[in-house]
Order: structure tokens, then sequence, then C-alpha cells
């Protein structure tokens, strides 16, 4: 299941809007005709690199014969609008089709080629349609090119009037249209075909994934509005000249891509306003300019391979860290007495492996429980068991790196599944408990299993819920789980309002005054923790947990809402369990994800049925499976 949210749902959006609309307003700021002519070039040469993107950071495919599909687009335009009279704005769609058209024909030789085969063929290429425009001086005008070409007008206004305000409201236009095109395709199923060919050609193809066709309608695309930008760019500078084909329009283009960050669309963009404005600010210079300049280049290579999107990318991730950790601060000197009324319990903070960790302990001598909540979620999550077992038991939560009050963590070293089992361990070692039952929801589950695996005879039983215990990663979480969009968002770093409200409602609850915290605490949690916990589900040692579970060493009982919105419940049924409570799977009727918090009464009933069961039946037939299977070792 791939998300894929509306634009307007999206991250982007505000961003996106402030951009436009400062866009909107510069030329009103900057009346100067030379400044709006630099951004007049940025806005042309920013759709070509994001076009160029198009191909060679999103598919791949080295095309270096890019260049001259925008001087393809400018001796069109030459061409039609001067030497056949057509109307100049129909001449720049027409610059488009033909660059269209000949990035088709550059295709066709790259069809099956790869790596430098494909450089040296479009380079080749490349070099035909120079020689091309050089030899036919009838047409082209050879090496003296074509100049006076006609400008664009609306009316019997020109748009080189009044500092060329006119040209700069259509360039924008253009590169809007073009990012919105680039946004589009690469989100489409097309752009997904365009991505695994570069990624995973062989698999792609076995999946039905057609090479020659996709290749060929990527290097079309990304002719499309490379083509319209060299009609515009005809029409503006009035000249089509065999210089646009040397080294220097090649180095600029190329340079933008890479200093913008290559397979970004949105890099390409920003770069061309800082290497073009730049370019234009050391205008007097001369040689140096183009020195300082490579060296920029260079610098951005070796520091941050990434470009410049990537610098903005590791600005917003180190704010966002640093407002979650802000508000984890806050709420642990703030909202302790909240927090401490909802369980029932003192709160209080342990050092452990991986950094501060907030512990709520009942205390007392009874059998301890340990529970771990889920993804973005927090230790409050498992107030009404507090409130259900304090009596009886020892009922100890906290709350994992980087969510509720705890301190975040090093998201390379903390934020998956084994530290987080680690960071159980410590928790258990600091408050000298010994054998608890361990209730593990979502996330917690798994950290639950994790947990339990290492040393079996350590726990007194394991219950999971929201949870599909898995054999094999990736390939099992495809089968214990129904995709959909909000188990997908499960791994992503950051959250729109909506997609945290949609995410808190399939994952615990609608919202309620009751759930309203859960659904508060979503914007506490330091988003790396979704992003590298996903991404680190192939380090854990799924085997080891499943072998636990069908060998029967510890008393295991999965209590899933009947109704989760995740989970693939035949899947679940299906899996062997050595020693499960009643002898399989238990749903609660409406539970959803969180049948803990949405249906208390019912799956508090089905959790002390379980815990005692464990400290009876359960343990006594754990204690035979360990014997037997330290005897067969």
């Amino acid at each position: 299941m791939r998300y894929d949210p509306p634009f307007h749902k999206s991250s982007g959006l505000v961003p996106a809007v402030v951009a436009v609309a400062v866009l909107a307003v510069l030329p009103l700021i900057f009346d100067t005709s030379y400044v709006r002519h630099l951004l007049i070039l940025a806005f042309v040469f920013g759709v070509v690199a994001s076009s160029w993107d198009l191909s060679l950071g999103y598919g791949g495919l080295f095309n270096f014969a890019h260049v001259a599909l925008f001087a393809v687009g400018i001796y069109t335009y030459a061409i039609l609008a001067k030497t056949l009279g057509l109307n100049p704005w129909l001449a720049i769609l027409a610059a488009g089709a033909v660059a269209t058209a000949v990035a088709a024909l550059v295709a066709l030789p790259v069809l099956r080629l790869d790596g430098i085969y494909v450089i040296l063929v479009t380079i080749a290429f490349s070099q035909l349609i120079y020689q091309i425009v050089i030899s036919q001086s009838w047409v082209t005008g050879g090496t003296s090119g074509m100049v006076t070409l006609p400008a664009l007008s609306i009316g019997g206004y020109r748009l080189t009037s009044d500092g060329r305000i006119g040209y700069y409201y259509v360039a924008l236009a253009l590169l809007l249209g073009n990012c919105a095109f680039l946004y589009m395709l690469v989100r489409s199923r097309w752009g997904r075909a365009i991505v695994a060919l570069r990624d995973a050609k062989y698999a792609a193809i076995a999946r039905g994934v057609p090479e020659a066709r996709t290749r060929a309608l990527t290097l079309a695309a990304s002719g499309l509005f490379t083509g319209l930008a060299g009609g515009f760019y005809a029409s503006y500078v009035r000249v089509a000249s065999p210089d646009i084909f040397g080294l220097g329009s090649l180095t600029l283009v190329l340079s933008i891509l890479l200093v913008g960050g290559v397979g970004t669309i949105w890099g390409p963009v920003c770069a061309a306003y800082l290497i073009i404005l730049v370019s234009g600010a050391m205008a007097d210079l001369g040689p140096w300019r183009d020195i300082l300049i490579a060296v920029m280049i260079i610098a951005v290579m070796i520091f941050y391979p990434g470009g410049l999107w990537g610098v903005l990318q590791e600005i917003r991730e180190a704010l966002a860290t640093r407002r979650a950790a802000l508000r984890a601060g806050w709420r642990r000197r703030s909202g302790r007495t909240a927090r401490e009324a909802l369980t029932g319990a003192p709160e209080t903070m342990i050092g452990t492996r991986h950094g501060l960790i907030a512990v709520s302990d009942t205390g007392g001598d009874g059998p301890a429980i340990l529970a771990i909540h889920g993804n973005s979620a927090c230790k409050e999550a498992f107030a009404r068991q507090f409130e259900a077992f304090a009596a009886s038991h020892r009922v100890v939560a906290f709350d994992l790196p980087g969510h509720g009050v705890s301190a975040n963590a090093d998201p390379e070293a903390a934020y998956n599944v084994t530290a987080y089992a680690d960071v159980a361990e410590d928790v258990l070692s600091a408050l000298r408990i010994e054998r608890p039952v361990v209730l593990g929801w979502s996330l917690g589950g798994y950290v639950g299993l994790e947990l339990t695996a290492r040393a079996p005879e350590k726990f007194a039983g394991l219950c999971i819920t929201g949870t599909s215990p898995l054999n094999i990663v990736p390939d099992d979480f495809a089968r214990g789980y129904d995709a959909s969009s909000h188990l997908v968002l499960a791994g992503k770093q950051y959250f729109t309002r909506a997609e945290q409200k949609a995410y808190a409602g399939s994952a615990t609850a609608p919202y309620s005054a009751d759930s309203a915290f859960l659904h508060a605490n979503i914007g506490r949690t330091d988003g790396r923790t979704r992003l590298y916990m996903i991404s680190r589900l192939g380090v854990v040692d799924w085997p080891r947990q499943m072998r636990m579970l069908r060998q029967g060493t510890l008393p295991f009982a999965i209590l899933n809402g009947s109704d989760d919105p995740f989970l693939d419940h035949g899947y679940i049924a299906g899996l062997d369990y050595g020693n499960i409570w009643t002898g399989l799977p238990h749903d609660i009727a409406d539970g959803k994800h969180a049948p803990f918090f949405n249906k208390p009464e019912e799956f508090n009933r089905a959790f002390a049925a379980f815990i005692a069961w464990a400290q009876g039946e359960g343990a006594t037939k754990a204690e035979e499976r360990r014997g037997r299977a330290a005897a067969a070792a």
C-alpha cells in the first residue's frame, strides 16, 4: 500500500503557498530590470534542471542529450515564429511538442543500454543535433544563429514592457506548471515504475514493468517542459545561438541539478535561484566567478551529497526534533500531576542504555505486569489497566525513547525494536522486577516478543494486542496486515494535522475527551522514531520469536480487536502456537486496534483470565516445553 495524500493535505502545502506568494510579489519589490532578468533565468533553468531530474534522478538514465532538447525548443521557436511567421505563443507550444518527439527518438538507441553506454549514446545524439543545426544554415543561421526573434505580447501589450514584468509572470507560470506536472507524474503508477527500474531493475521487470516503454516515456516526459522552456527562453532573449550546445550550458544545468539534489524535483528549483543569483552577483569578477561557483559546487558535493534539498531536510529534521524535545521537557515539568492521576502511579525517570526513560510504577509486592505501548503513543494509554490491576499486581509502564516524556535518543541506535527491548530490560533491572507478565500493544507487542524470546524462563507470560507475529520480514508483514493508508503512516516521519488525526483515530480511538491525551501525544513524538523503526525491522531476530511461540516455552495470549483495521486475522489464526491461552487467538468485539483502551472491561477480564492460566496450566506446560527444548539442544 502506498500512501499518497492529495497535495492540499500534504506537509508541502504551506511551504508551497508561501513560496508562490513570495515569488508573486518579488517583482513589485525589486523593480529593477536586472533583478527580474536573473529571476526569469532562474525560472527557466529551474524548469530545465528539474525536468532533467526526472530522467537522471528518478529514472537513473544518464541522459546527456537533455540540454540539446532545450536547444531544440529554442530553434523550433525561432524557425516557426520568425521564419514561418507562426504566432509566438503557438510556437512555444510547438517547441514543447517537438522536444518531446526528439526525446522519444533519443530513447530508441538507449532502451536496452545502461551506465556509460547511455552517456556515450546521448552525447553522440546531442552532437548530431548540433551538426544538423550548423549544417542547415539556410534554416538555422548556422554558426551565426538567428537574431531578433519575435517577442511575446498579449493583445497590444508587449511582455518586455514595464521592466519585463510580463515575462516574469509567464516564466513563473511555466515553472509552476512544470512542478505540478512532475509532482503528479512521480507519484503516479508510472512514476513508481520509473523508480522501480532505477532501484531494482530485474525485480521490476519480473513484476511486469515494461523496461523499454517506461524508459521511452520517461525521456519523452522530461523533454516536454524542457522544450517549452526553450521556446520561452528564445522569445525572451530573442536569439537562437549554437552556443547553447556548448559545455557552459551543460555545466550550468548539471550544476543546478547536483547542487539542488538528485531525485527531488524541488531541489533543482531551489538551486536554480541560488546559482543564477550568485552568478549574477559576481558578474564583475570575471573568470573568478566561474572558479568560485565551481568551488561552491564541489563543497556541496563533498559535504552535502544530497544537495541543497538534503540540507533543507536536515534543517527541517533538526527543528522538528528540537521541538519534540522541548515539548517532552515542558510536559515532564508541568504535566506530571495529570499523568499520575491517569495511572494512579508515581512517575520517575530511569537512566537506561538509550537515555532517560519515564516510568509509572504502582509498586508493591504483587506479581508484576510490564505494559509496553505502541508507536507514537505513551504509557498512560494503559490507564484502565493500572486502575483494574493495581490492587492485585505491581503494574509498570514506561515511555519508549522519543515518546511521551522520555528523552529523545540517537535514532541510529535507539529507535528500533531491539533497542526498545534493551530499554525494557534496563527498566526491569532498575526496579528489581522478576518474572513479570508482559503486555505489548502494537509496536509494544514486537518489543514484548523480542524481550521474552531472549530468555523465556525469566517471564511469567506474554500477551500481545494489535500485533501480528512475524516470521520473515518483510514478506510476512504483507501477510499479517491489511494495507491501509493509515498503516503506512506508521513509518512517516512528519505528520500534517489531518494525518495526525487520522492516524490517532485508527491506531487508538476516535477523538473524545478520554482519548484526547493520546491524540495530543503524537505531536510530541520524535518523528524519527517512526521512520527508523520501520526501516530497521530487518535487524530483528524474527525467527527466534516465532520459534519461542511454536515451542511453547512461554505462556502466550493474543487479544486483538475483532475489527482491528490493520490486522489480517486469518493469517494470525493460521500460525503455529505451542502454548497459547484458549488454544487460539482471542478477539475483543469492537476493540479496534487498541481493545484495552476501547473495550477495557472485556479486555481486562480476558487479560486477568490469561494471567491466572499463565500462573497455572500455562506455566506447567511452558516448563515442560523448555525442558524438552533444552534436552534437544
